[in-house]
């Protein structure tokens, strides 16, 4: 409940920097989903012959729009753990340098953030509450990739290592964070206009994406702190 809680602090005293370091992944990643609404809609009817002309015509931009998701996503990640790292200590930082660090460790990063959806997905495949059992014991992975220069294995190693005798209150808050946002996502979601041919409306991904990031932080947070206290134990 504590960690909960000065997660929570944490985010709200430092929302302003931490808004503006998601700003760029959080528009592409709008940008990209909006794009690809036509597309959903087509699966979803089926005609195939449609959606193969639709990313045809459309190749370009979903290939540029995806590969500049990937890159603010990974470099989002690790420049998360080093933003959050100059806040606590008191260092001035901007959000753009954070994210540029990020990017720098862009290789190892998407390794470890790959093989750890992988197991998280394998997780979830077994009675699915497994998944955040195992999301949360990989959590600290990207801090040992962005603080002590770890290789992909290496950290994942760690991480498993050290978290555990916290394996149970990392799945409860794991569960607890991706339990709440999912579920107020879909509230407000359901509550929101639909676009015009029935599929999801720009507001509706705007205020899709602010919840995800409204618990991204927080989220990321009990990770980092968890680090920073075993580091210092």
């Amino acid at each position: 409940m504590n960690q909960f809680k000065s997660a929570w602090q944490f985010a709200y005293i430092h929302w302003q920097f931490l808004a503006v370091l998601a700003l760029p992944v959080f528009l592409v990643e709008i940008i990209t989903a909006y794009y690809l609404t036509d597309a959903t809609l087509l699966m979803e009817a089926g005609n195939i012959d449609d959606i193969t002309m639709y990313f045809e015509t459309n190749s370009l931009p979903i290939t540029l729009l995806s590969f500049i998701s990937i890159i603010l996503s990974i470099s989002f990640t690790g420049g998360t753990f080093v933003a959050f790292n100059a806040l606590t200590e008191g260092k001035n930082i901007k959000p753009f340098d954070a994210l540029f660090i990020g990017f720098k460790k862009f290789f190892p990063l998407l390794g470890a953030l790959v093989l750890c959806y992988i197991v998280f997905t394998l997780g979830l495949l077994m009675l699915i509450l497994p998944g955040f059992y195992l999301f949360g014991r990989l959590g600290l992975t990207p801090a040992y990739i962005m603080f002590e220069n770890k290789g992909v294995r290496e950290s994942i190693a760690k991480s498993w290592e050290v978290t555990d005798e916290h394996g149970t209150i990392l799945f409860f808050l794991t569960f607890s964070f991706i339990a709440l946002s999912s579920a107020l996502a879909m509230i407000v979601i359901s509550v929101l206009p639909m676009a015009a041919g029935g599929g999801s409306s720009l507001l509706q991904l705007v205020f899709a994406g602010l919840i995800e990031y409204t618990f991204v932080f927080p989220w990321a947070y009990i990770y980092f702190s968890l680090y920073k206290s075993l580091k210092n134990s």
